[in-house]
């Protein structure tokens, strides 16, 4: 598996991680970030995103795990590899800007 798909692979999951988190947030179970992956600083490092372009990435990144709820939760996360490519293009498109 090439560095790309790796980072959509781990951009997927931490997509599928959100809805969970984000589900029991809903249910008054709020972890106050106590459970967060911060699968989001790894991706950062494999697609070497400089220090100058990170508040955008984060941004964008972020917005991505705030949709992930209004998507079906799967067994593997599946309704999410869509949404990880498309997430993955557009932090390459600022990376490169």
């Amino acid at each position: 598996m090439n560095n790309k798909m790796v980072v959509i692979r781990l951009i997927q999951q931490d997509l599928k991680h959100s809805q969970l988190t984000e589900s029991l947030r809903h249910m008054g179970l709020d972890d106050g970030g106590l459970y967060s992956l911060d699968l989001m600083t790894l991706v950062a490092e494999l697609m070497e995103v400089p220090l100058t372009k990170m508040d955008q990435f984060a941004a964008i990144y972020g917005r991505y795990l705030d949709q992930a709820t209004k998507y079906p939760v799967t067994h593997l996360g599946e309704e999410l590899w869509d949404n990880a490519e498309f997430l993955y293009l557009e932090l390459s498109i600022v990376i490169d800007s």
